[in-house]
């Protein structure tokens, strides 16, 4: 059965699908979303449903109990890896040569298999190492 889309819904879907790149608190998202009306609540609401659905990520920052979201329903997002930045929280798509490198050499080496879908790598963006 087909999920009802409600105004809420759509604004935080077309919100979520133009920050790709980043992981967001629900707190940030609806923040975001203040000026739509949209409350708290809602938005862990639909985050929730979302996430069940597999249009978002979950994830726990280390030393961090704050749970992030990010969207993943795009093409871009879906069979990448992703790298994240510790310090400014940008998410950036590596790119499918580079991870299928990492993948090999992985295996190669340890006998170790990674799912490159679920895989997030964490470090220091460029940007931030200035």
């Amino acid at each position: 059965m087909a999920k009802y889309i409600t105004k809420q819904r759509e604004k935080l879907l077309s919100f979520l699908s133009a920050h790709t790149d980043e992981q967001m608190t629900a707190r940030q998202i609806a923040d975001s979303l203040s000026r739509d009306s949209i409350s708290l609540s809602a938005v862990y609401r639909n985050l929730s449903d979302l996430e069940k659905e597999g249009i978002l990520k979950r994830s726990v920052h280390e030393g961090s109990r704050e749970v992030y979201f990010q969207y993943i329903a795009s093409d871009k997002c879906k069979e990448s890896m992703h790298l994240t930045c510790r310090v400014c929280g940008k998410c950036i798509h590596m790119s499918d040569s580079d991870a299928e490198q990492l993948l090999f050499n992985t295996l190669k080496n340890t006998g170790f298999q990674i799912v490159k879908s679920e895989t997030v790598l964490y470090g220091v963006c460029a940007d931030c190492r200035k």
